[in-house]
């Protein structure tokens, strides 16, 4: 019985995350009123200036202001062992 209600609670949590998630902008907004985390846009890339930069995984796009260029990537080709199935 016990374990009916918890796995119905975890749905629950998901169901409304899966709602809040999808939720348009003007709605959540609305939902800032009652707190203001719940207004937040879920995800990286969410907001208004376009990123969170709160975990700094989106990288920066130069400093325009000093006119240095945003550094590459390096790129780094991957090799692959060869099939060692019998037939191929």
């Amino acid at each position: 019985m016990a374990q009916n209600l918890i796995v119905g609670l975890i749905v629950a949590v998901a169901a409304l995350y899966v709602l809040w998630r999808y939720l348009p902008q003007r709605w959540r907004g609305r939902l800032g009123r009652v707190h203001a985390s719940l207004a937040k846009s879920p995800g990286c890339g969410g907001g208004s200036d376009g990123g969170c930069a709160s975990c700094g995984s989106c990288g920066s796009a130069g400093d325009a202001a000093s006119g240095a260029p945003a550094s590459a990537p390096t790129e780094k080709p991957v090799a692959m062992p060869p099939s060692h199935r019998p037939g191929r």
